[in-house]
């Protein structure tokens, strides 16, 4: 399935150019901007809660984490970024090597806190668009829908698009909001993955300190 991942994303992107599809997209420039501004806040808040849990300066934490941060928000890549994240963790994080080499490539798969948020705020843009009533059950049921396929979606590029069709089917939203999530995601998946790769560092580096694997002096040099 995922060979053909990239074929079905130039169908979908050339059917929504072709269609009148880009003239609604500016129905959801606003929770494409709230998307955006929740996974740029979700791994910052993630690593000042760590930085405050383990009394680091979460300046020095910010600093560390943000290589890895910026080629993932280039690339939207979480591959692109598995080198520089394995190095950052165990060599400037202060990480033991048998947790990194193991959570790392894991993490990257199955801890999609970016794909969650972003899943979620989209929807909720396009919820309001089509007019579908939002109420408690509906957002649980959304936050439980998105956090489930940011695990399910194929770690390949563009695998996040095949996850859309479910998110809209499960929320009561019509089926040609595909279009404008599709398009949405085109934007919202560069800073979906970067969030995803820092909260993952900020996870390990909690997780490694309560099975007293961490560095505490690495982690406190610059």
């Amino acid at each position: 399935v995922s060979r053909y991942i990239p074929l079905f994303v130039f169908v979908s992107l050339l059917s929504l150019t072709l269609s009148d599809a880009m003239s609604n997209l500016g129905g959801v420039v606003k929770a494409l901007l709230l998307g955006i501004a929740a996974c740029a806040a979700w791994p910052l808040l993630y690593a000042l809660w760590a930085s405050l849990r383990l009394k680091v300066s979460p300046l020095l934490v910010l600093r560390k984490l943000l290589p890895t941060y910026l080629i993932a928000l280039s690339t939207a890549s979480s591959s692109a970024a598995l080198s520089t994240n394995l190095e950052t963790c165990e060599r400037r994080l202060g990480i033991s090597e048998r947790i990194v080499h193991f959570a790392v490539p894991l993490g990257q798969v199955v801890f999609k806190t970016g794909g969650a948020v972003g899943f979620f705020v989209l929807a909720l843009g396009l919820a309001e668009f089509y007019g579908v009533s939002i109420s408690l059950p509906w957002v649980v049921t959304g936050v439980l829908t998105a956090s489930l396929l940011a695990i399910a979606a194929p770690p390949v590029p563009g695998g996040s698009l095949t996850c859309y069709t479910v998110l809209l089917t499960q929320l009561g939203i019509p089926a040609e909001a595909v279009g404008l999530a599709v398009a949405g995601n085109v934007i919202l998946d560069f800073f979906m993955t970067s969030c995803g790769i820092s909260c993952l560092q900020s996870e390990l580096i909690l997780s490694a300190n309560k099975l007293g694997m961490l560095d505490r002096e690495k982690l406190g040099k610059e």
